[in-house]
């Protein structure tokens, strides 16, 4: 079949990436606008005793809840190291009741926000006051907070210069594809102009007129090898135009060398012939036995 050898070249966003410098000062200044992507969320670990009341029950069932609920908040104080025990036998949250009030550790947004502003607000081994939520009355005991470290800088700089070298190739995208677009364009008896400019990657390879099964990249775009095998760039060995060939991914190729279509001499193929015919007589061979069996 028709073949051509080709130089070729591709601009995309990962290529501009390379080419940019992020000044240390930028480094710096993202990580400290953002502080909270580089710091472990906190997470804190409580045992809590429940008396349930519904919001909407009568002021003497509340009041009632509140005195009981009392009355186990100073128990908890005289004897904090019963407290699981004292969860156990009186939280009306049954769930964690039977695991002695404990809630394993939770984070921010997982608790109703009374409770939660409660236990953020403790420090390990307090036992708080009285807290009301939609369900009742809690009596929190902080057991072990977690998390809330900040990663150091210089722990996180090569994935704030990946952010930071994403954007500004992003911004430049319009700017450098205009740029290669006019270059292939205008120089077009050389892809090395485009190269020097954008500091780019010269590659070769051997192409057909369709794309190879299994190729990837921008030699699996069908547009840019119409534009290669193109009368004029076949003739004139001339870069074709800017081909998008991706999502913000431009190429450009060149014919080196065109060989057309052709039929190829025996002493080539004699081995692929050979085997051809030694087929085909096979197959002649076995029709002839297998119908003279039938006959029989």
């Amino acid at each position: 079949p028709e073949q051509a050898s080709i130089e070729y070249v591709v601009l995309d966003l990962a290529v501009l990436k390379k080419s940019m410098a992020v000044p240390e000062d930028e480094l710096r200044k993202h990580y400290t606008d953002n502080l909270n992507r580089f710091t472990a969320p906190e997470e804190r670990r409580a045992r809590h005793i429940l008396i349930k009341v519904d919001k909407d029950a009568a002021a003497d069932s509340k009041q009632k809840a509140k005195a009981r609920a009392e009355a186990l908040l100073a128990d908890a104080r005289k004897n904090p190291t019963a407290f699981a025990d004292l969860a156990s036998k009186n939280s009306d949250d049954t769930g964690s009741a039977t695991q002695g009030g404990d809630l394993d550790f939770f984070g921010r947004g997982a608790m109703v926000k009374p409770f939660e502003d409660a236990a953020f607000a403790m420090k390990v081994g307090d036992i708080s006051n009285l807290v009301e939520s939609e369900f009742g009355f809690h009596i929190i005991k902080l057991e072990a907070v977690k998390g809330g470290e900040k990663k150091p800088f210089e722990a996180v700089r090569a994935e704030i210069e990946e952010v930071l070298r994403q954007q500004l190739a992003t911004k430049k995208w319009a700017e450098a594809a205009e740029q290669f677009t006019n270059t292939v364009y205008e120089q077009s008896d050389s892809l090395q102009p485009a190269v020097d400019k954008l500091k780019l990657e010269k590659r070769t390879a051997n192409v057909r007129r369709n794309p190879v099964p299994g190729t990837s990249g921008a030699l699996a775009s069908a547009k840019l090898l119409d534009a290669l095998f193109a009368s004029d760039a076949i003739k004139n060995k001339r870069n074709t135009d800017a081909v998008e060939v991706g999502p913000n991914q431009l190429a450009s190729a060149r014919i080196v060398q065109h060989q057309p279509a052709r039929t190829l001499p025996l002493a080539e193929v004699r081995e692929a012939v050979r085997q051809q015919l030694v087929a085909t007589q096979a197959e002649a061979l076995a029709r002839k036995e297998g119908e003279a069996r039938m006959a029989q």
